[in-house]
């Protein structure tokens, strides 16, 4: 998620136990390649569009929509 997460960042998560929006910062866990942290970019019926910061990111325009049962935290702060 460089640059908006950079390297010894800290961040405070909680489950997320209200709906998602637009813009939150979500993470997962990818079948391999483990736990990711990405941003929602789109919500719909098909389910959550994850989208990186880095223009090398893998996320959902590789591995396609998440189900919102597929988050296992959202990011409420950094610092």
């Amino acid at each position: 998620m460089y640059p908006l997460l950079k390297d010894k960042d800290k961040a405070v998560c909680i489950k997320p136990l209200f709906s998602l929006s637009l813009g939150d910062i979500v993470v997962f866990k990818h079948k391999t390649e483990g736990l990711m942290i990405k941003q929602v970019t789109k919500l719909d019926e098909n389910g959550l569009y994850v989208q990186g910061t880095s223009a090398y990111s893998i996320d959902s325009s590789i591995f396609g929509y998440l189900k919102k049962e597929d988050i296992l935290y959202k990011m409420l702060f950094k610092y």
